[in-house]
């Protein structure tokens, strides 16, 4: 069931700085990797608010990051989150997280039934920074799973995030901008265009790989001869694997870190990376943020830590 909290419609975007520079070249993102860096990471850039916080969560649970949240409420900082009412078709995973920031006094929606699930794992810090993470605020994606958070302080993708969620919270429509890419609206064109465009290398890591397109797209990509690495969560079976395994692919599932990230990185020089797992729903149908980055360092320590990841994996079964 999907539950609405009533409140008043969300504020006019600030204008956001502009320039030159801003315009275009984007400002480089900052990656953080888990579990590598440790929660603090992720718990400080929370605890960082001084004006407003701005928060789309499938899954929130995780004590320090709720209580994050409840002290820059309780700071009077402009504190809003979009939760979605049923993560993993439970619908009381995140109440606990709804009502204690409901009494700190910050603005906390259920997502609308406009999209399959709310599945993005994104805020925003003061109108100037945006964090985009393959992560839930759980225990496990804080400190046990491979996940990823890129720290992006460019005013074009802060704006566009902010428009999103102010959107989403009323269920009118906004369009992706920058270097946002989101579904419904942009995600399987962006991905399958990545994918598409690989010349010498695609390395990948996704908790779920069931589309038809992207497995194709990835079977075309071993078929021009691109080296293709792809690490999972597992089991070592799966028809997809499988397929991907017979055609020359290095395909790995992983136990340890358990594989939770969302990143595909394209010739160690283009990354996507965000909430979209490689499945129909999340494609199509559900609320997902990502970054596609031209940025050929980040992709390529992106690159190098999903091949240490599957070099600690099994293969899939035939």
């Amino acid at each position: 069931m999907f539950l609405v909290a009533c409140g008043p419609a969300w504020p006019t975007i600030p204008n956001q700085p502009s320039g030159p520079t801003s315009a275009t070249v984007p400002a480089p993102v900052t990656l953080v990797v888990e579990p590598d860096t440790g929660p603090q990471a992720v718990l400080e850039l929370l605890s960082a608010a001084r004006e407003s916080l701005w928060m789309e969560m499938y899954l929130l649970t995780d004590d320090r990051a709720i209580a994050a949240l409840v002290a820059r409420a309780a700071a009077g900082v402009d504190v809003r989150v979009i939760l979605e009412p049923a993560p993993y078709q439970q619908a009381d995973a995140n109440q606990a997280a709804f009502d204690r920031l409901t009494a700190a006094g910050a603005d906390v929606r259920w997502s609308l039934a406009r999209f399959t699930y709310t599945h993005a794992k994104t805020f925003t810090v003061d109108h100037a920074r945006l964090a985009v993470l393959t992560l839930n605020l759980t225990g496990a994606g804080l400190a046990g799973n491979r996940e990823y958070a890129a720290v992006d302080d460019d005013p074009t993708d802060v704006g566009a995030a902010e428009a999103i969620f102010a959107a989403d919270a009323v269920g009118a429509d906004a369009a992706p901008a920058g270097r946002l890419c989101t579904s419904p609206e942009s995600s399987r064109p962006t991905l399958l265009a990545l994918l598409g465009g690989a010349r010498a290398t695609l390395d990948l890591e996704t908790e779920e790989l069931t589309d038809g397109e992207v497995l194709d797209a990835l079977l075309a990509a071993r078929g021009r001869g691109v080296a293709v690495t792809l690490a999972w969560p597992g089991p070592a079976a799966g028809a997809p694997f499988a397929k991907l395994a017979a055609a020359g692919a290095t395909v790995r599932a992983v136990g340890a870190p358990a594989i939770h990230g969302k990143v595909v990185v394209a010739d160690q020089r283009a990354l996507y990376l965000g909430s979209a797992n490689l499945t129909p729903t999340s494609l199509d149908d559900n609320r997902e943020i990502g970054l596609l980055l031209a940025q050929p360092a980040t992709a390529a320590q992106v690159a190098g830590l999903v091949a240490a990841d599957a070099a600690g994996g099994a293969a899939p079964s035939p």
